[in-house]
């Protein structure tokens, strides 16, 4: 499989995080390209910032649909989704998608943890597209900004896990997705800490398009 991740923010370390996971997943067969959009913006916190990202988006996804069989878009926001769908002669997955599409199928409740104020409204409205927002029953909105977190991912580890857990004993759900392409890895590193499944988006959006691209080929 040819697989190609656009993270429409500007940060090599998100790139090289979003790149450790979907190599993990991926046959040493496949091949895998991920590269940033030309947006200009280091780390998208805002709603004006994701949308200002889609027409760069939507170039990679029209630059290069043809010559691969899978595409995902790895910022929480799904910028440029639909558009790119209709756009690309392959499958275009978002992180946000994917991730809520693989929650719903694990439990009835489920909850998102992700930085940026701005986001909850568009979270929301995303998760009402994807037919799956009765089930999406908390979006937490954690207290720093992008920038400060991806500078140091690990150092945030307990605050994490530790929202998670409210999560779980507050508002019983059986599943957290942790939403950002800048935040890949955090979800691996404290899954085995906590009673739930605890989803990294990049992850479910490189499972989801390996199995669409097997079933594909099979059939």
């Amino acid at each position: 499989m040819k697989l190609l991740i656009i993270n429409p923010n500007t940060s090599t370390a998100t790139n090289h995080r979003i790149e450790t996971i979907a190599k993990s997943l991926m046959a040493p067969s496949d091949s895998l390209e991920v590269v940033s959009a030309k947006s200009g913006i280091e780390f998208i916190e805002t709603i004006e910032q994701s949308n200002q990202t889609k027409s760069a988006v939507l170039e990679e996804v029209s630059q290069n649909s043809q010559s691969v069989d899978g595409i995902i878009i790895a910022a929480f926001s799904d910028p440029g989704l639909m558009e790119a769908k209709k756009l690309s002669s392959c499958p275009v997955i978002g992180i946000a998608e994917a991730s809520m599409k693989i929650a719903q199928g694990l439990t009835e409740r489920f909850a998102i943890i992700t930085l940026g104020s701005q986001f909850s409204q568009i979270i929301r409205q995303n998760s009402l597209s994807y037919g799956i927002a009765e089930k999406l029953v908390e979006i937490k909105i954690l207290p720093w900004s992008v920038a400060e977190v991806s500078a140091n991912l690990l150092s945030y580890r307990e605050d994490f896990t530790e929202a998670c857990e409210r999560l779980v004993s507050e508002r019983d759900v059986g599943a957290v997705i942790v939403g950002g392409g800048p935040l890949s890895g955090i979800a691996d590193v404290i899954t085995d800490e906590l009673p739930i499944p605890v989803l990294d988006g990049v992850r479910c959006a490189v499972d989801l398009t390996l199995r669409l691209w097997r079933e594909r080929n099979i059939l």
